[in-house]
């Protein structure tokens, strides 16, 4: 159970956190699986229901791998000088479907319900609530249906905002440019999201993965943290593009961040200004029971800093943490900044850059820091993993795909130490080869088919293989192999690092590449797996996968042979796989389709924007089909909506896949750029650069093709800062 906890003080709180902006309905909520119409009722009994906290997944806390219906309901008071405003309820996102209703009256819905369900998982929610159906007390219901994987409430922010304010809201965000506003902070232990929008600190973590396994996710240990001031922020971002948060106020600023410096599970908040207006300030939070709390008043020269200290209660860092701050003649802030721009000047930024991509360049080497797992992290195999998503975004967990990116990205920045820790979390981590063998209800066996070293999908917090499994069966991806041996060999090439090689070896032939070859099969492709995009099994041939395995293939044969092992028959094997996807892949002798399967171009996956990788990998490198490929796609994915814009993963009706995915349009400009079209190059990351300029230089998953506005999961680290550092290498070098 959560409870407002004061720090020094005593305030008397709403049962709604009520801000000049918002009322905050995050926290405890009522919850009950099933479906019953009466649960909508303004009044009723919930006695038998449970608790669950508002955001998360109903799996992270009450029903691990329950799909179908569940209701949420929670009650909260409207102050009287509101009482006759019109609302707005803002809900981050649903998993997947709604119907929410308000003292009994429906006030909007979004996706459909069985038996025709249509998902709407990643739409944020923004139900309008005339005053007249406002009151003192209220009650509002909220109907989910999930169908697959994660299901509920689950995405941040939970509150409701005055309609006018809203609409403010909106108008800023476009002059602005701005649809994004929650900034994460991390050092590879912690994690904590600050609001820019409603100046809260929504969420901290004592991990920065979602899950140490499958039946135990990773909840905040403090949430809602705000400061007690009659002044309000007039400004936050990132300081000098590093971890840390600066909120700038009239007489004084406030500084979020987890420590690099100081590497210890505590989450920062550090007032600095003139001491007699700090002195007397607190922050108002809510927390589980237990939570240590300390502060450390310190003088730095002209200026005061007062520093709070929050840390987890299973954790032991306080008293040490504590010490160095009052050991430590300078600030611990100014020494946080310090120490990223260190990391900056470690690396190797490509000449001629412009001031903007300069800034997302070291945004996004941020970024990438911020996501991995640092050294002392208490799960051992947990260490140097790199998560696809920093929270608040849905894939804070550990992908292979997303992570093999990253990689090459820390690679081409010259951050060696960071690229081989995460290979060597892949190498070193337990192999459960609980795919070796997976049969279907189809009676086939998906499973990769011998011992295997590289997860089929992710891993979860605890350094063990996960893959996420629905009705149709988990994913079963053999990309992921390929795109390891390519990450792993570029950093060999890179670093010259012939002992890493050399001590692994065994596991990369054994285990890696053998287990490719083991799955081509007769018509010298990748037999069906769940693909690029995680469509779970039966699957089908992916000609993203065939690409990047033989791609893998061909970089270890050459690897093998400089090191003096055996190499002919992965070059042979790379071989039939470049012939397998020109004989089964390869439509009208013009573009390269998504797959052996889809032989119509009506076809759902017969266009697919992961097939520009095996130009921009140079698996393939006909200039002719390029550019036919290029033309054909850019008719069919390219985004319609202003001037040429970016690229949407597949043509379907589901929004999650016919939105602009900027990961796309960053591989595609490798691809021009390696086919000697500078200028689309450059325009493609430019437009990345602009975008991402106007959101604190973080790049998303998704970019609305309404709006242009930031969606899915935020920000990305391999599929958005890694990629992005890859293209300006690119369009640069």
């Amino acid at each position: 159970m959560f409870r407002s906890c004061i720090l020094f003080v005593i305030i008397l709180l709403f049962s709604a956190n009520i801000s000049a902006q918002s009322i905050a309905l995050s926290g405890n909520w009522k919850f009950h699986d099933g479906d019953n119409p009466a649960w909508k009722a303004e009044q009723m009994d919930e006695q038998g229901w449970q608790t669950i906290f508002v955001p998360s997944t109903w799996e992270s806390s009450l029903l691990p791998n329950y799909d179908g219906y569940a209701w949420y309901r929670t009650t909260f008071q409207i102050p009287d000088q509101f009482l006759r405003q019109d609302f707005v309820l803002r809900i981050g996102a649903i998993d997947d479907s709604d119907e929410t209703y308000l003292n009994g009256v429906l006030i909007g819905s979004t996706g459909k319900f069985p038996p025709d369900d249509q998902s709407a998982w990643d739409t944020p929610r923004n139900y309008a609530i005339p005053a007249t159906l406002l009151k003192k007390q209220n009650t509002l219901a909220i109907r989910v249906y999930d169908g697959a994987g994660g299901g509920g409430i689950y995405l941040a922010p939970v509150e409701l905002m005055p309609r006018k304010q809203y609409e403010k809201m909106l108008r800023e965000q476009r002059k602005q440019g701005r649809s994004y506003h929650q900034l994460t902070t991390s050092n590879g232990l912690v994690a904590a999201v600050y609001n820019t929008a409603t100046h809260e600190v929504e969420n901290v973590y004592p991990h920065i993965f979602s899950a140490y396994d499958s039946a135990l996710f990773v909840q905040p240990y403090m949430s809602q943290l705000t400061l007690d001031s009659p002044e309000k922020p007039l400004s936050a971002a990132y300081l000098q593009n590093t971890h840390v948060i600066e909120v700038h106020y009239k007489h004084f600023t406030v500084n979020y961040f987890a420590s690099f410096g100081n590497s210890d599970r505590m989450f920062y908040a550090v007032l600095r200004g003139d001491s007699t207006r700090i002195a007397a300030l607190r922050f108002v939070y809510k927390s589980p029971e237990g939570l240590q709390v300390t502060s450390v008043f310190k003088k730095t020269g002209k200026q005061a800093e007062k520093y709070f200290l929050f840390g987890p209660a299973d954790g032991n860092d306080l008293k040490h943490s504590r010490d160095y701050l009052a050991s430590m003649p300078g600030s611990l802030a100014v020494a946080e900044v310090g120490w990223m721009r260190q990391v900056f000047e470690r690396c190797r930024f490509p000449g001629g850059l412009r001031r903007a991509e300069r800034n997302l360049m070291e945004q996004s080497v941020s970024v990438l820091k911020m996501a991995q797992v640092a050294d002392n992290e208490i799960f051992p195999f947990a260490e140097g993993q790199i998560l696809a998503s920093l929270r608040p975004g849905v894939w804070s967990i550990s992908w292979v795909r997303d992570a093999a990116f990253a990689i090459d990205a820390l690679t081409q920045l010259g951050l060696y130490e960071e690229a081989r820790k995460a290979l060597l979390f892949m190498l070193a981590t337990e192999s459960t080869n609980q795919y070796k063998h997976y049969v279907h209800t189809d009676g086939k066996d998906y499973g990769i088919g011998v011992d295997y070293q590289i997860s089929v999908t992710r891993y979860f917090g605890n350094g063990r293989e996960e893959s996420d499994f629905d009705h149709r069966g988990p994913n079963i991806e053999i990309d992921d192999f390929g795109l390891f041996l390519i990450a792993l060999c570029n950093y060999v090439s890179s670093s010259s690092d012939s002992a890493f090689y050399r001590q692994w070896q065994p596991v990369l032939q054994g285990k890696v590449a053998d287990a490719i070859v083991h799955n081509i099969n007769s018509q010298n492709i990748i037999r069906a797996d769940s693909g690029p995009w995680e469509h779970h099994l039966p699957g089908r041939s992916y000609t993203f996968t065939s690409g990047v395995c033989g791609l893998g293939l061909e970089k270890f044969a050459a690897m093998q042979q400089q090191f003096g092992y055996e190499y002919d028959a992965y070059m042979e094997a790379s071989k039939r796989l470049r012939a397998g996807i020109k004989d089964h892949m390869l439509y009208e002798n013009r573009l390269l389709k998504g797959n052996a399967q889809d032989t119509s171009p009506n076809d759902h996956y017969f266009f697919d924007a992961a097939t520009f990788e095996l130009f921009a990998g140079g698996f393939i490198q006909d200039p002719a089909l390029f550019r036919t490929h290029m033309e054909a796609c850019n008719a069919a994915l390219g985004v319609k909506t202003g001037a040429k814009a970016g690229y949407i993963r597949i043509n379907s009706a589901d929004s999650y896949e016919n939105q602009e995915w900027p990961f796309a349009g960053l591989r595609v400009a490798v691809a021009q750029e390696h086919f000697g079209n500078k200028a689309e190059a450059k325009r493609l990351v430019r437009r990345v650069t602009n975008i991402a300029g106007r959101n604190y230089n973080l790049i998303p998953e998704i970019i609305t093709l309404d709006t242009e506005s930031y969606k899915g999961s935020i920000p990305m680290a391999g599929y958005g800062a890694g990629a992005y550092v890859l293209a300006i290498f690119a369009v640069y070098e």
